[in-house]
């Protein structure tokens, strides 16, 4: 069986493949765009990542991967505002900020506040008595803290919100993985799935960490895999914490809306394992208990595992292959794959259509002959 007659298919179906085809269809209506895999693969990243939306505390060189995610954070609030208004699915979104304690980065502390002068990131260094008036529930043991001016997002309602919105702009969404494809020379004329071909005239590759699989059967070698992560979400009443905290190998999302709060995550190299440890939910969450304490007598609600897709140099790879005339790829986000979807898809647009002013080389795929 054929389905023919698409103008892009994305193969993809998390957050990075459906703020694509989103924006696809945003930019042009008329074009005949789908979507193929699984929506709710539960160790993709989009379904299991916290949220955060935090360029300034991930980031610690000013480079173009920092000037991008800054950038995507600055379009986060309007991209909500036009999603939901398509969607018709509310996104919990918080600007309230992050908090970095000292305790947590004692080595590098000074570092970090040089950093964020230098770059005019909005920051506030807070003492012992700010800190009682703006998070009273923090351990002293915390020190001095900083506030950092980053965001927050649930991110399964985003993706929620984007598969919905995707739909209602006519994005025929297949819910199919793809296996093979059909290729004539340097052009891919059909993706495969178990039950059909799905031909179109461009194709993007937007599938996370199974991205480098994929791009094996094409025959180009992606040097892209997975790094686990396990985390695990909390049972506990939103007033105890307003704002996201960045610990040392810690962090604490509060999901607000009576949702509990997000606790992670580790970083392992161990391939597609989706394995989970009680033993390692237990270190994430003693940890997590040195900075805000009400957690040690929290309820865990569920425990999980999600794939972060992580390139050689831990850049995202984005833009058209070298090696296929109508090959697009949108992949490696690895940790911020939340944050950078609406800049990626702004990106990956104006490269589909042609009108990309400026490459930005250190994500391009030519610096893997791909």
């Amino acid at each position: 069986m054929k389905n023919t007659g698409f103008d892009i298919v994305v193969i993809g179906s998390g957050v990075i493949g459906h703020s694509i085809a989103y924006r696809l269809k945003q930019e042009n209506p008329q074009l005949r765009v789908a979507i193929l895999g699984d929506p709710v693969n539960s160790l993709q990243a989009s379904r299991a990542a916290a949220g955060m939306l935090a360029p300034f505390c991930e980031c610690q060189v000013a480079d173009p991967f920092f000037e991008f995610c800054r950038e995507s954070l600055d379009k986060y609030s309007l991209f909500l505002e036009k999603l939901t208004s398509v969607s018709q699915m509310p996104v919990y979104f918080s600007q309230a900020g992050s908090l970095m304690p000292s305790s947590s980065f004692s080595e590098t502390w000074n570092e970090r506040k040089e950093f964020f002068k230098a770059e005019s990131i909005p920051h506030e260094l807070w003492d012992e008595k700010k800190v009682r008036e703006k998070a009273p529930h923090l351990s002293k043991n915390c020190g001095e803290v900083m506030w950092v001016g980053e965001g927050q997002v649930n991110n399964r309602q985003l993706h929620d919100s984007l598969m919905a919105a995707s739909r209602k702009l006519g994005v025929q969404i297949l819910e199919e993985n793809v296996s093979g494809f059909v290729r004539e020379n340097s052009k891919v004329c059909a993706a495969v799935t178990e039950t059909r071909e799905i031909e179109g005239d461009q194709f993007v590759l937007a599938s996370g960490s199974w991205s480098g699989q994929l791009a094996k059967v094409l025959d180009v070698e992606l040097p892209l895999k997975p790094i686990k992560g396990q985390m695990c979400r909390l049972k506990l009443e939103d007033h105890f914490l307003d704002y996201t905290i960045h610990g040392m190998m810690t962090y604490i999302a509060p999901w607000k809306e009576g949702n509990g709060f997000v606790v992670g995550s580790t970083m392992e190299d161990k391939g597609f394992d989706s394995s989970i440890d009680d033993k390692v939910i237990d270190n994430l969450i003693a940890r997590a208990t040195e900075i805000l304490p009400a957690l040690k007598n929290a309820s865990l609600i569920e425990s999980w595992t999600g794939l972060r897709p992580a390139a050689k140099d831990l850049m995202p790879v984005m833009g058209r292959s070298g090696r296929y005339s109508n090959l697009y790829y949108s992949s490696g986000h690895y940790r911020n794959g939340i944050l950078q979807a609406p800049n990626q898809a702004d990106y990956m647009v104006s490269v589909i259509m042609g009108n990309l002013e400026n490459e930005i080389p250190e994500f391009s795929p030519s610096r893997y002959n791909l």
